[in-house]
């Protein structure tokens, strides 16, 4: 409880001060990441715990092995991840970045889905063992999901860096996703005990159905209405920079040619004198 009110009091006081001191649309396209990473709540140990039980915690669970859960599934979800990439590349380069915040959200909330019929066993309802339904179900759909997810961000984040502060800019937004992913584990491992979830003889999974409803499937749908206000609603190939910033750019660049072309004869005519 102690280091949530902590990662809670860091994550209010950083965002105060990202408004306060970065441009406008900066400030707010970092806030969304930001969110959207917290919003998506890390409950993975309970859930690591319920898939590799053994028949004693979880009557009826999977039990799955270490090599499979963590080997067979990480080369299958390596590969689905790189068609992910390659599928994002051919099919939504061209969308804007609100649709695709929108419709990777969306994709998030399906592959949980996943984890929640596994864990109400309807895969066993109809006749498709563990081992089949995960791998063709969340270590397929996960990984190629997550870069679904995380190309829209990667984008964005390389179109708002200023030129020359590019590394440092980067860093920053960077570091304030990775902080988002740290206070989304602190929100997850409170809410874990909070449901009375127990990963230790006497085992207690009941609640863990609920807390991936909504953990996994209703708060990140919370990030979805903030596009309108946060993420500028832009083509990926579009630049993301103000219109007023290209224009002074511009206008600087105009008045500097303006001046060559009047120094050049000026420079000739004291030459002939």
């Amino acid at each position: 409880g102690v280091q949530l009110v902590y990662a809670l009091s860091c994550a209010v006081g950083l965002s105060i001060l990202a408004f306060l001191w970065l441009p406008p649309m900066l400030a707010r396209c970092n806030f969304y990441m930001f969110l959207s990473s917290v919003l998506y709540v890390n409950i993975g140990g309970a859930q690591d715990f319920w898939f590799t039980a053994d028949e004693a915690c979880v009557p009826g669970g999977p039990g799955f092995d270490y090599t499979y859960y963590n080997t067979y599934t990480w080369v299958v979800g390596a590969i689905t991840g790189w068609l992910g990439i390659v599928l994002f590349q051919a099919t939504m380069s061209g969308w804007t970045f609100r649709n695709l915040f929108w419709v990777t959200t969306l994709f998030q909330v399906v592959a949980s889905a996943f984890d929640l019929l596994i864990i109400g066993r309807v895969n066993k309802a109809l006749g498709i063992s563990d081992k089949v339904f995960y791998m063709l179900g969340d270590a397929v759909i996960g990984p190629a999901i997550g870069m679904f997810s995380a190309m829209p961000a990667l984008v964005l984040t390389s179109k708002l860096v200023p030129k020359g502060l590019e590394s440092t800019v980067y860093a920053l937004l960077a570091g304030f996703q990775n902080f988002g992913g740290v206070v989304s584990s602190q929100i997850g491992i409170f809410a874990t005990q909070a449901v009375g979830i127990k990963t230790t003889a006497p085992c207690d999974f009941t609640n863990l159905s609920a807390l991936v409803l909504v953990a996994h499937c209703l708060l990140p749908l919370l990030a979805v209405p903030l596009t309108f206000i946060l993420i500028p609603n832009k083509l990926m190939t579009d630049s993301v920079i103000e219109d007023g910033e290209g224009e002074e750019e511009k206008e600087s660049e105009e008045e500097q040619e303006e001046m060559e072309l009047w120094e050049g004869p000026v420079e000739e005519e004291e030459e002939v004198v």
